[in-house]
């Protein structure tokens, strides 16, 4: 039988039609911020114009211009203060970088005062973190000290073991421990230094490039809504063209799916707001300045998924290595682990969970699955994608329904 190209489509329509839409998108992947917070921008704004227009009795188009103004000032502002207040705190922590290797050196101290047989293993950590090179360096440096203290080679054993040795040797072996500490110190201080210089032009860059594509969205966002009327016939004038099939295949997914990615970026909003709230509190509690500006900075960046963590964080251990030392700094990084800890495995799985009526415990695996198996797209899209298999694709019966049917046995 002769091969029938008419034929050969009929039989695969939906199938052919689904891979050419995967392959689009494929094309379209390094598009898919852009995409993506033009459509978040666009889900935010409708309901603030449905406002003006129904409350305010403004026209559309005015109600519009007056939300994208307002998005415009929200942006300007926190570009505004934000960004001097985090350059003012990354320089006051460059000037004052001697002053953290001395709060460095008094906290090691304090721990090797309290806890003896820690000390030893502080060091080895510092020095396993070290490339060997820079181990030999240390090593080299120590064997001068040592014959400049004249410390006889004694095998270095521990402190709280040292009675037989006099109280001579056992000073200036505590000097070769400090001047240990110190080394160990100065060369990580020194190449953590080193990586941020390294980094810091590629961060400049992301932000660059961010702030482009958000004004990009700001723009393509607004000219949407702007002439959504005519763009609406253009798409239900494909029902009539030779497009049609693909329009009748692909339009009712399409929509259902914006539907359900709308309900996710509603949870993430209850989740930013809840995460702010938390670390408004326990910046409260800490005695951290700035809380207003710092809770700003966490509720925007609680809308970027794991990313956001990092970038929120940054700001508020500089201020807190600015005002309270070293100590401060790490008890606000236990504050961010332990909210964070609350986000991932509470917050994230019971919001989630009841926007898309799906168990808890079935949202926390799919975050897990989604984030280690395609990173940050997985965690923005990995629920509703899931949630829109699930019960669009297989027709599976939501959580609470479930619960709610009546346990019979046949």
């Amino acid at each position: 039988m002769p091969f029938n190209l008419d034929s050969f489509y009929e039989a695969n329509r939906r199938i052919l039609i689904w891979f050419i839409l995967i392959g689009l998108l494929w094309l379209l992947r390094d598009f898919f911020g852009l995409i993506f917070i033009t459509f978040v921008l666009a889900f935010i704004a409708i309901p603030l114009v449905r406002l003006g227009r129904d409350k305010l009795k403004l026209p559309y188009r005015l109600s519009l211009t007056l939300v994208y103004i307002f998005f415009l000032v929200v942006l300007g502002s926190f570009v505004h203060y934000v960004t001097p207040s985090v350059i003012g705190e990354a320089s006051r922590f460059m000037n004052n970088i001697s002053e953290v290797r001395l709060k460095l050196m008094e906290l090691k101290r304090d721990i090797g005062s309290k806890y003896p047989g820690v000390e030893r293993s502080l060091h080895g950590y510092m020095r396993s973190i070290l490339d060997e090179n820079t181990q030999r360096v240390i090593d080299r440096e120590l064997k001068l000290f040592q014959e400049t203290i004249n410390l006889p080679d004694i095998d270095r054993p521990e402190l709280d073991n040292d009675n037989h040795i006099s109280a001579v040797a056992l000073e200036k072996l505590k000097k070769y421990y400090d001047k240990e500490a110190e080394l160990l110190v100065n060369f990580l201080i020194t190449k953590q230094m080193g990586k941020v210089r390294e980094e810091l032009p590629k961060f400049i860059n992301h932000l660059y490039q961010a702030t482009g594509t958000m004004l990009l969205a700001l723009l393509f966002s607004f000219l949407i809504l702007f002439d959504s009327v005519r763009l609406g016939d253009l798409m239900k004038s494909l029902h009539d063209s030779r497009l049609r099939d693909f329009y009748q295949e692909t339009a009712q997914p399409v929509i259902r799916f914006t539907y359900v990615v709308g309900r996710a970026i509603q949870a993430q909003a209850m989740i930013a707001c809840v995460n702010t709230f938390l670390t408004l509190l326990g910046l409260i509690i800490l005695g951290i300045p700035s809380v207003a500006l710092l809770s700003l900075i966490v509720f925007v960046c609680s809308f970027i998924p794991v990313l956001g963590v990092f970038i929120s964080t940054t700001p508020m251990v500089l201020v807190a290595l600015n005002t309270g030392g070293l100590t401060l700094a790490i008890a606000i990084v236990v504050m961010i682990t332990v909210i964070h800890i609350i986000e991932a495995y509470g917050l994230n799985p019971l919001i989630y969970g009841k926007h898309f009526k799906l168990n808890p415990v079935l949202v926390l695996i799919i975050l897990l699955i989604a984030y280690h198996s395609f990173g940050l797209w997985g965690m923005i899209l990995g629920v509703p994608v899931s949630y829109y298999f699930i019960h669009d694709v297989f027709g599976v019966p939501l959580w609470d329904e479930r619960r709610l049917e009546p346990n019979t046995i046949d």
